[in-house]
């Protein structure tokens, strides 16, 4: 595509075909002064006046990269089914890894936007996945165990990874076999316990749905609330009824491929965004690549970026604390370094010992 047809393609995409355009600045929609040299509309209302381009006002605001190279982007990261990262977009693209960093967060931040939070209904899969906070290979190999085999953390080994992290899932199941889920919702804990299950599913679940899940404890009072059916993953997948979890195991099986084979490591402080998108390629996969541009495209347009823009030049993403640690979310992402190593000094101490100021004088 030359220059030109990138650019009517991102304009058709965000005012159609009319010819008139939307002032960011007044709202006015008119068929505005069209100035060729700068790729740019100047307001017609009178008092406003603003120049502003196809971009303005949206995600890609205030960019450098030519809109070619941004749809080029957006082509691959649709196209890579298990998700890439921004090392390889380097190489695709041949720009800087930081500007490859902010441009994907940047539409994952527009994916993010267009969330339906709104209570599942029907048949629902629920279950959880331990990701990030892994326990290291001791440099001395030691005798395998059960533990060691397997890819998931010990209850107590928060205190010794501030970074380990519960991915909960609850996807819509297509009532008809073989058609798989058709809507996702994912939610970062702190643990896969009651507590938290039974929050998420009075919150995600509509009243009157059947739940299938593993027989983990805390999934048992599901009953009280829903229709409950379980599985025992230790004797089989599914049973001879057709109850199962499958969908979503299919979707860790995509954050497994993801992270292992394109990012390598996530983190809380961005691990709501990854496994969102995770939620939107399993979401869409039966969707046509043009399609699926089409949508994302038109995502971008809905405003700028309140989390990327400026990134480089030292606005950085805000961290927010949530009090009692529990379900945190793409606003309560992550303790800051200081706090984390408070919180692992109180673990770590005996209850009522006191430190610093706190710790009665013995002078007098």
């Amino acid at each position: 595509m030359t220059d030109r047809a990138v650019h009517a393609y991102f304009t058709k995409m965000r005012w159609g075909d009319s010819g008139k355009q939307t002032c960011p600045e007044c709202g006015t929609i008119d068929k505005h002064y069209w100035i060729a040299s700068r790729k740019q509309w100047r307001c017609r209302s009178v008092g406003c006046a603003r120049m502003f381009s196809v971009t303005s006002g949206t995600v890609f605001s205030d960019h450098k990269l030519p809109l070619k190279k941004i749809l080029k982007a957006m082509v691959i990261f649709i196209n890579h089914v298990k998700g890439i990262s921004a090392l390889a977009l380097t190489r695709e693209l041949g720009v800087a890894y930081q500007t490859a960093f902010v441009l994907l967060h940047k539409l994952r931040e527009a994916l993010s936007r267009k969330l339906d939070r709104s209570p599942l209904a029907g048949l629902i899969h629920m279950d959880g996945a331990h990701v990030s906070g892994k326990m290291r290979k001791p440099r001395v190999k030691l005798p395998t165990t059960k533990m060691q085999a397997r890819d998931r953390l010990p209850p107590d080994a928060f205190p010794r990874h501030p970074n380990r992290r519960i991915v909960m899932v609850l996807r819509d199941v297509y009532p008809e076999p073989g058609h798989g889920a058709r809507r996702s919702i994912v939610y970062i804990a702190m643990s896969e316990d009651q507590r938290t299950i039974m929050s998420l599913a009075q919150k995600y679940i509509a009243p009157g749905a059947e739940v299938m899940t593993d027989e983990l404890g805390g999934y048992t009072k599901l009953s009280k609330l829903f229709r409950h059916r379980t599985v025992n993953h230790s004797n089989e997948f599914s049973t001879d009824e057709g109850v199962s979890n499958n969908q979503a195991e299919s979707f860790f099986a995509r954050v497994r491929r993801f992270i292992i084979g394109q990012v390598h490591r996530v983190t809380p402080h961005y691990m709501f965004d990854y496994m969102n998108e995770m939620a939107w390629r399993e979401d869409t996969r039966r969707d046509r690549p043009t399609e699926k541009l089409d949508w994302l495209v038109k995502t971008t347009f809905g405003d700028w970026s309140h989390k990327w823009r400026y990134y480089w030049l030292g606005k950085q993403r805000p961290v927010k604390v949530k009090p009692d640690g529990d379900l945190m979310n793409a606003q309560e992402l992550l303790m800051t370094p200081a706090e984390i190593k408070k919180l692992m000094e109180s673990l770590r101490k005996p209850p009522g010992t006191a430190t610093g100021a706190d710790a009665p004088s013995n002078a007098g």
